[in-house]
């Protein structure tokens, strides 16, 4: 299994994400912001994209699906 991109969920940053046996390497910080929530590219679409960008991120709620 090959990288994957993956994205800062506060300011866009893109960085290779290479998945392991344990789940602390997603957790890193992001270089730009020290945010340390990140999606995969893949995953998330350009509204999705535009609604993180506006919404600060003390803003946001975790929601149940």
């Amino acid at each position: 299994m090959g990288p994957f991109s993956v994205e800062c969920l506060r300011c866009g940053h893109v960085r290779e994400f290479l998945p392991g046996p344990s789940r602390s390497t997603d957790a890193e910080e992001c270089p730009r912001c020290g945010y340390s929530g990140w999606a995969y590219s893949s995953e998330l679409s350009e509204r999705t994209r535009k609604l993180l960008r506006d919404l600060p991120v003390e803003r946001r709620r975790i929601r149940s699906l």
